[in-house]
């Protein structure tokens, strides 16, 4: 249960993402918006989201882990073009990206915003053209995902948080805005992997409980990283600033205890989502 399993489950999955999704842009190589697109895409980032929903369908099944990959691009493209439309000025204007130009920076705003359409239809494009699983599981996971990555979900939270000042806010509206506007995918990617294994309702239900507890954990943390490095969006809502990096860091531990207590619940075959939890807790060092 040691965090280094998760690193290294992430490091091999994340090469396995990074290989179907240069398959995917290979099939637009020639369209006009392929490099905007592409820059976006191979920017970086962990591919967290898509590398839960393989550990979530690995923790109940061995075999034919394939099955998950068409899943884990699209919620990969959904989340890159939430940051794309994230950064735009008009929204966080935000002029970086993990280290590099934001993408309306190099390409302008308008294909900017062109390149976040592109890639949420071609997230529903890939993950509809699936044939390997029974359709009735394909059609399930996408509507999770729409409802997830929309108006009740990632969508719904950025509304919020664009709609409300910091001076504005109070405890129950900042764990609303981040359990949608960052939760919701992770929380949906790690359901996904549970609903592709095929486990019953009451085994689905617990891992979407799970993914609750994580992945508000993951944004308070995130939070907590950029207030240490002083590197916070003054206009953006955060666990910090509401309550102070010490506290924060307790609402964050305790949220991760409590999902370690949700995954015992489980019968898994390995320990990988026990160790993604270890993986988070480090982060409180």
């Amino acid at each position: 249960m040691m965090r280094e399993e998760f690193i290294e489950f992430l490091k091999q999955k994340k090469k396995i993402v990074d290989e179907e999704l240069d398959r995917i842009l290979e099939g637009i190589k020639t369209s006009p918006i392929y490099p905007a697109i592409s820059y976006s895409i191979k920017s970086g980032g962990k591919r967290l989201r898509p590398v839960l929903l393989i550990a979530s369908y690995s923790s109940f099944k061995e075999e034919h882990e394939e099955r998950t990959f068409p899943f884990a691009v699209g919620i990969e493209l959904i989340h890159t073009y939430s940051l794309i439309h994230d950064d735009l000025p008009a929204m966080d204007n935000a002029d970086t990206r993990r280290g590099k130009p934001s993408l309306h920076k190099v390409f302008g705003e308008d294909l900017a915003i062109l390149s976040g359409d592109a890639l949420l239809t071609l997230a529903f494009e890939v993950m509809s053209s699936v044939d390997s699983i029974k359709p009735e599981l394909t059609l399930r996971c996408i509507n999770e995902i729409a409802k997830n990555a929309g108006i009740e979900g990632m969508v719904g939270g950025q509304v919020m948080d664009v709609m409300t000042s910091p001076d504005e806010t109070d405890e129950e509206l900042i764990y609303y805005i981040h359990s949608k506007k960052t939760g919701a995918l992770i929380k949906t990617a790690l359901k996904i992997g549970a609903i592709l294994a095929e486990r019953d309702e009451e085994e689905i239900a617990v891992v979407e409980k799970f993914g609750e507890k994580v992945g508000l954990s993951y944004q308070v943390l995130d939070d907590i990283e950029d207030a240490k490095k002083g590197t916070e969006d003054e206009n953006r809502l955060t666990f910090p600033k509401m309550f102070g990096i010490e506290k924060s860091k307790e609402v964050a531990s305790n949220l991760l205890n409590e999902a370690q207590d949700v995954l015992k619940e489980l019968s898994l075959k390995n320990n990988i989502l026990f160790s993604f939890v270890r993986y988070l807790k480090s982060w409180l060092s």
